[in-house]
């Protein structure tokens, strides 16, 4: 009888069979090699894990680590992708097959260019236009604009935005322009899945890419440039002031495309290559702008669709002279700025009719500056997919979408353009913001004490933990949902059935929910489920909840009455919204292309002002705004501990923060 190590080390069945598998399909030499390699070593539990599940293609299309394997970013895993879209091209846009066209895009990653290649030339040969940046790489917001200006039905951009150096991505755009949304993905994945062996002939065959006469291949790039620079022209209110200012401005694109004479795909000087996480990614910008006495950092991610923004710190009170703003505060900063801007040249257009979004995640600032100035406000699920498909929704009902954002330093300025966070024009923009400030005597912190008066005060504390056990998270989020719930048992076990009223947690069933989609009730498999969850955390009472992977909204306050969330619910998502008594809301949410578990935080408080007057100026209160900073910091600390368990968990703190 072998003994459990001789089973452990030994190949099943299915695994030889995934290894012949992808040895008859892989023509990229080195892929092919490493796999052979790792077979010859008999390294049987690196191919398990490279071989025995597929990438996933979901709502951001494919992101994973490159190497061999069906699990991970390659040349086949990218084929077999764009087989399968190209298939679900063809059957949804059978009326137009004879006029079909896609835009293709790269970053400056490594092998990016080849996966373009790849995926430009199986188009070609199925007789499908390509638009195919070939020349060069080019920002992520270029492919959605290029799939409006040129009526695509679809866009890639292989790009992994801001991962590590050894990550990328295969990014899908439909013809609306904005990123795909459910059902579509999963509709794109069961194609994918049907059109997995690498068609004959047309597989890593790029001669049609050297076709001059081909008219199915064309490079894009000067017409969409110009096209693109000159509707951002458009944005910008204040020429003259742009043109005469003495400010100075660094600008880093973090070693990305932006760095049109020499990105760098390794990202040498940083850790991480996002500008979100602060300093240390912008530690080399500082050094710059100190030499130089500029007045501003500006910077964007490696595919230039987030944008970050610092200014020299005249008080001195940060540890490196620069003022970081976070993406709420940017969000706050560059949505009154687009609200002044634009109600200044269209003044007679009934505020009924404008609308500004927000992922439900990020700050409610925006809400708030709603209110008082008539605008509406929608908040939708993290990420610009939903933000661009909704925004998309309400410009076919003729209504004028000015901006969108969410938390993560992603911005929408151009939504009639650009149904994506676009980091180009939210730097001009900001840069133009900037100028105009200057122009009048204000700083931007001095701005958002202005906005914080007016519409109220929006402080944040969001960060995360890295956690890189997928069993650990899902036990963390189960425990939430099932809160001290065997200790309250054995409690009233002790007591023979007294109920303290202490102990009892507010409970739900889960059988059956008629706002949760068919699959996600047959998952159920008929068991009635209860969730128990906390009402308080420390001192702070809970006065409510609002579970999207369940799909349960309660308000404690009102009998923990189950309600159907506004937004969409998915089991796929781990993502849970705490509601305290004092104001303050905290959402808790496992990142779907990250192994973080990030928590989301603010409270909402407005300073009331005493006979205003000239006398009496809207003066910012230092002291109320550290008052109310030092609540929710408190408040979180508490939640990080009791709810997600760090030292038990183990979980690996963050370990860049913004000074």
């Amino acid at each position: 009888m072998s003994s459990d190590k001789d089973k452990k080390s030994s190949p099943s069945d299915e695994l030889l069979k995934s290894i012949d598998l992808w040895l008859k399909w892989d023509q990229c030499e080195k892929t092919r090699k490493e796999i052979e390699e790792l077979k010859k070593n008999s390294k049987w539990d690196d191919l398990q894990v490279r071989l025995s599940h597929r990438i996933q293609f979901g709502t951001a299309g494919l992101r994973a680590k490159m190497g061999s394997g069906f699990a991970l970013m390659n040349e086949l895993t990218v084929i077999q992708a764009t087989q399968g879209l190209l298939r679900h091209i063809q059957t949804t846009f059978q009326n137009k097959n004879d006029s079909l066209a896609v835009v293709i895009g790269f970053d400056a990653r490594h092998q990016s260019h080849e996966f373009a290649r790849l995926a430009a030339a199986l188009f070609a040969y199925e007789g499908i236009h390509v638009y195919l940046f070939d020349s060069t790489t080019v920002p992520t917001p270029f492919i959605p604009f290029t799939v409006k200006q040129l009526h695509c039905q679809a866009g890639i951009m292989v790009t992994a935005s801001h991962n590590p150096k050894d990550d990328n991505g295969y990014k899908v755009y439909w013809e609306n322009g904005a990123q795909i949304i459910s059902p579509l993905d999963a509709q794109i994945a069961q194609s994918i899945e049907q059109n997995l062996e690498p068609w004959k002939d047309k597989a890593w065959n790029l001669n049609i890419l050297q076709d001059k006469n081909s008219k199915l291949i064309s490079d894009p790039i000067e017409k969409i440039r110009d096209l693109y620079m000159s509707n951002l022209s458009k944005l910008c209110y204040f020429p003259e002031l742009n043109a005469s200012t003495p400010l100075k401005f660094v600008y880093t694109p973090v070693h990305g495309l932006m760095n049109r004479k020499n990105p760098d795909p390794n990202f040498s000087t940083v850790k991480y290559p996002n500008p979100e996480e602060g300093k240390e990614t912008l530690e080399c910008a500082i050094r710059t702008a100190n030499k130089n006495n500029a007045d501003f950092i500006i910077a964007t991610d490696p595919d230039a669709d987030r944008f970050a923004l610092a200014e020299r710190d005249p008080t001195g009170s940060t540890e490196s002279g620069w003022r970081i703003l976070s993406g709420n505060q940017l969000g706050a900063l560059l949505g009154w700025w687009r609200w002044f801007t634009w109600r200044n040249r269209n003044p007679n257009v009934n505020v009924k009719d404008v609308y500004m979004l927000y992922s439900t995640v990020s700050s409610h600032i925006l809400k708030s500056i709603g209110e008082v100035e008539g605008f509406n406000t929608i908040d939708t699920l993290t990420g610009f997919k939903w933000l661009g498909n909704r925004s998309n929704e309400l410009i076919h009902q003729k209504k004028h979408v000015l901006f969108a954002f969410e938390e993560a330093i992603g911005f929408m300025c151009d939504p009639e353009n650009v149904l994506d966070k676009d980091g180009i024009s939210a730097l001009a923009i900001g840069a133009e913001m900037c100028v105009y400030l200057k122009s009048i005597g204000r700083t931007l912190y001095e701005q958002l004490n202005q906005i914080s008066l007016l519409y109220g005060y929006h402080i944040n504390n969001n960060s995360y933990v890295i956690c890189n056990k997928t069993d650990v998270m899902m036990n963390m989020f189960d425990r939430l949902r099932h809160y001290d719930q065997k200790k309250d048992q054995n409690a009233q076990k002790t007591n023979q059935g007294e109920k303290s009223e202490a102990k009892i947690l507010v409970q739900y069933s889960n059988k059956i929910k008629s706002h949760l989609g068919a699959n996600e009730n047959e998952s159920k498999n008929g068991q009635d489920e209860e969730y128990v969850y906390p009402k308080s955390c420390g001192k702070y009472q809970i006065t409510g909840i609002r579970d999207l992977t369940v799909g349960i909204e309660a308000d404690f306050r009102d009998k923990g009455k189950d309600e159907k969330p506004t937004l969409p619910c998915s089991s796929a998502t781990q993502m849970i919204t705490f509601y305290f008594d004092n104001g303050c809301e905290i959402t808790i949410r496992a990142s779907g292309t990250e192994p973080k578990i990030k928590w989301y935080s603010e409270i909402r408080k407005k300073k009331e002002i005493k006979n205003p007057s000239e006398d009496n100026p809207m003066i910012d209160d230092e002291q109320f705004r550290k008052e109310t900073k030092d609540e929710l910091d408190a408040l979180v600390e508490q939640v990080v501990e009791e709810f997600l368990q760090p030292k038990q968990n183990q979980l690996i703190e963050r370990e860049t923060t913004a000074k």
